[in-house]
């Protein structure tokens, strides 16, 4: 049986025809950055192509034979393949982009199999979480209540001793740094597998979705029958094992105190000295929540997304439609078969009742007189090499002005919930492009609509660059980052 289901799944899968493919490292690298680096859940196709574009650009300085292809042609290969989800979304214009479980899961694999060499293999906090794990499924199994109380008790009883013992002036138990870079690195390995985890639920929702409108365009099963069979299918996946724990998720994660006890707790983390070395972690863990929070609305957009599809299958003036139609079909083969027996030399007529068609004389558009255009004479553009390598040099020279990175600036210092000055954000990262790079800040107050307060006045030193050491002085009006969750009333995730 086992023997059966590896080959199965080394055959059919596309997790593994990822794991084998020719460009594997190169596709897992690429969706990484795109998805995982970049802390995108769905992105819009041109956005995606020419990311891939400029990819495939750093790959040909080394190793031109790679990836040779347009970037369209990877793209449609690898939807078909199932490593990337393809779909549209009502407030888009142009098709969307986002990994299928099957991409995520072949990256946690690669992921963690490279780290393991790296990171701190943790073998006493994961035996204490496996005891625990039993302890709490032993005590959440048992309906008795005198073993529930006992366990209670003898709860208490500890908790009353470290109480005595710290009291008394006895010396308090705190984990070592090593415990600590321990326990914390399996918190994160648990955090990395949750995105694949909104993926099966997520496309189990859409299996259901697409199964209610095939039998809707079917015409072969009754309107009660589609319904019947989306409710229980519905129905059915919150009872399964990974809709009841998902929807268990939801319940927690949106809940105010639990946010609220969360975000202190992280802030705490941040400043362990035992973890001061863990950038990258860290990082990950500051944007838990607001991450967690967008996985759950893309998964809940999709339940709503069948939700709408079942109204329209209520839709009482649809189904009156297909009931004419059914009747008016109904009628000819009626007619059909009774004129079966009839010769052929008589003639078939039939007829049509249709709506008649009215056009507006005023829908038709004014006469407009053609436009008259300037006679010019052409002359001949002389080019001066000089002239045109200063300005290729002067072009070369401009500062590019990186709006993605301030934002990322400005969401990761509002990460906890508080607001951010744009002074004291500026000693976290400096200006290193100058005024440009300021009034790049001020757009995005603009534009993001955090508070500028005109009353107040902020003064910004600017160290200039290329080559001068004189200090640049700007006044402005204080500008106050906000949480994104802060700029909308009963936001439930920061933009």
């Amino acid at each position: 049986m086992r023997r059966d289901r590896f080959r199965t799944f080394f055959e059919a899968s596309p997790t593994a025809r990822l794991l084998r493919s020719d460009n594997a490292p190169l596709i897992l690298d690429f969706l990484y950055r795109v998805f995982k680096s970049g802390e995108l859940i769905s992105i819009g196709q041109t956005d995606l192509r020419t990311r891939l574009s400029g990819y495939q650009e750093e790959i040909h300085e080394t190793e031109p034979a790679l990836l040779p292809g347009p970037p369209e042609r990877y793209l449609t290969q690898w939807s078909d393949a199932g490593w990337l989800q393809r779909f549209l979304e009502a407030a888009s214009v142009e098709p969307q982009f986002q990994l299928t479980r099957y991409a995520e899961e072949a990256i946690q694999f690669v992921d963690s199999a490279v780290a393991r060499g790296a990171n701190l293999v943790g073998t006493e906090s994961r035996l204490r979480l496996v005891i625990a794990t039993l302890e709490d499924i032993v005590r959440g199994a048992s309906a008795n209540p005198d073993r529930r109380i006992e366990y209670l008790r003898a709860q208490r009883a500890v908790i009353d001793a470290e109480i005595q013992a710290i009291e008394s002036g006895k010396s308090v138990q705190v984990y070592r740094p090593a415990q600590i870079r321990e326990r914390f690195q399996n918190a994160v390995d648990l955090l990395r597998g949750l995105q694949s985890d909104f993926r099966a639920v997520e496309e189990r929702f859409q299996s259901i979705a697409r199964e209610v409108q095939q039998l809707q365009a079917s015409g072969h099963d009754t309107r009660g029958d589609i319904l019947g069979h989306a409710l229980d299918s519905e129905d059915l996946l919150k009872q399964q094992d990974e809709g009841i724990s998902f929807f268990a998720f939801v319940s927690f994660l949106f809940s105010p105190n639990q946010q609220a006890l969360l975000r202190k707790n992280i802030e705490e983390i941040q400043h362990l000295a035992a973890l001061a070395d863990q950038h990258e972690s860290l990082s990950r863990v500051r944007r838990m929540v607001p991450s967690l929070l967008a996985e759950a609305e893309k998964v809940m957009r999709t339940t709503a997304r069948l939700s709408a599809t079942l109204r329209r299958l209520l839709d009482a003036r649809a189904a009156a439609h297909r009931v004419r139609l059914a009747n008016v079909l109904r009628d000819i083969r009626q007619h059909a078969l009774q004129l079966r027996g009839a010769s052929a030399s008589q003639t078939i007529q039939l007829s049509l009742d249709a709506d008649a068609e009215i056009a507006s004389p005023m829908a038709r558009t004014f006469w407009v007189p053609p436009q008259d255009f300037d006679e010019r004479q052409l002359t001949e553009q002389l080019i001066d090499p000089r002239h045109a390598q200063a300005m290729a040099s002067a072009f070369a020279k401009l500062q590019r002005l990186d709006l993605r990175k301030l934002r990322g600036h400005i969401r990761e210092a509002t990460v906890l919930g508080k607001n951010e000055t744009l002074a004291h954000l500026l000693t976290r990262w400096p200006l290193t492009g100058g005024v440009v790079e300021l009034l790049g800040y001020l757009q995005i107050a603009h534009d993001d609509a955090h508070l500028i307060d005109p009353s107040q006045i902020d003064r910004i030193h600017i160290l200039q660059t290329r080559g001068r050491t004189t200090i640049l002085q700007v006044s402005i009006p204080r500008i106050v980052f906000q949480p994104k969750a802060a700029t909308r009333e009963s936001a439930t995730k920061p933009r």
